[in-house]
């Protein structure tokens, strides 16, 4: 593709929410994309995502907990400490009872599969 499809998507958003001009945003009828004042925290979802009731007050409560706060460290041009990313756990929706696999019968909790419970990073 070229530049990557999320990746790639999100990069211009923070560009654009920060006030760039040049973005992959498409005017409509003319007029540039409108960005809200004091835009302070971004929720991003794929298509098939489900939000529980709440989930993003929670969300949006744990980034502004102080002890959370980004602090920009300008000798390394990055966040020290505190968050600048909350990624929170994700459990797939699966079949229940009689619609679900064999190996999802045995394998897995009422919660479903977690993808992430093994994920290790690998510099």
């Amino acid at each position: 593709m070229g530049w990557e499809r999320k990746r790639g998507k999100l990069h211009e958003l923070n560009r654009l929410l920060r006030g760039a001009t040049d973005t992959n945003f498409i005017a409509i009828d003319g007029r540039p994309p409108i960005v809200p004042d004091a835009v302070r925290y971004v929720i991003t979802l794929d298509a098939d995502t489900r939000v529980p009731r709440d989930a993003a007050r929670r969300l949006v409560g744990k980034m502004a907990h102080p002890l959370n706060a980004p602090r920009f460290d300008p000798h390394y041009g990055r966040v020290g400490e505190g968050y600048g990313i909350l990624q929170p756990r994700v459990t797939p929706s699966l079949p229940t009872g009689r619609e679900g696999s064999v190996f999802q019968r045995v394998f897995s909790s009422g919660a479903g599969i977690d993808p992430y419970a093994f994920a290790v990073s690998d510099v």
